[in-house]
């Protein structure tokens, strides 16, 4: 009996092969790219943060998809990772205020130190991770709010899109509180 049933269960899946399939592709990608134009040039630390970056999220999301069983679930903590990541994506590729080299641009980590710690704090429990999310958009705005204030940029549209992934993920993993999780909350 045991037997079949390792039989059945396989590392192998569709969506698996996606997901790691993206995560090589975009390695790849300015690889490729470097091999044809000057204007793609990325050193080795480049390669090591995008690794880390996109091998973290991939392994979150690989997380959320086998710790969740269901799509409220799932979807919320993957737009919280995937936004995590766009965030910190953006920050250092470009500067979300001005360009990468702007200190105003710090500011935005702590939207993710608040996240981070937020969910470790409640031990990625739903109904708390539900106010993490809350807190964590209200920290965006909050940020925008100082930034605009001392009239050290604006990035409004930024601001919005993020917030409402937050707002988003968060009303997602409220919905699932109801329905029972095959991990301990």
């Amino acid at each position: 009996m045991k037997k079949n049933r390792l039989l059945q269960f396989t590392w192998i899946t569709p969506w698996r092969i996606v997901l790691w399939g993206t995560v090589i592709a975009l390695l790849l990608l300015p690889l490729l790219a470097m091999q044809f134009t000057v204007e793609v040039h990325w050193t080795g630390f480049d390669f090591v943060a995008a690794t880390a970056l996109l091998g973290g999220t991939a392994l979150l999301l690989e997380l959320a998809f086998r710790k969740q069983n269901t799509v409220a679930r799932r979807v919320g903590w993957s737009i919280a990772a995937l936004s995590s990541l766009l965030l910190i994506w953006i920050n250092l590729a470009v500067g979300i205020i001005g360009n990468e080299n702007n200190p105003t641009n710090l500011l935005y980590f702590i939207i993710i130190i608040t996240l981070i710690l937020g969910t470790l704090l409640t031990r990625f429990n739903v109904f708390s991770a539900h106010h993490v999310l809350c807190f964590t958009a209200a920290v965006q705005v909050g940020i925008e709010v100082i930034i605009q204030y001392n009239d050290l940029g604006a990035a409004p549209f930024l601001t919005a899109a993020f917030t409402l992934c937050w707002l988003l993920a968060a009303g997602l993993l409220r919905q699932a509180i109801s329905v029972p999780s095959s991990i301990t909350n």
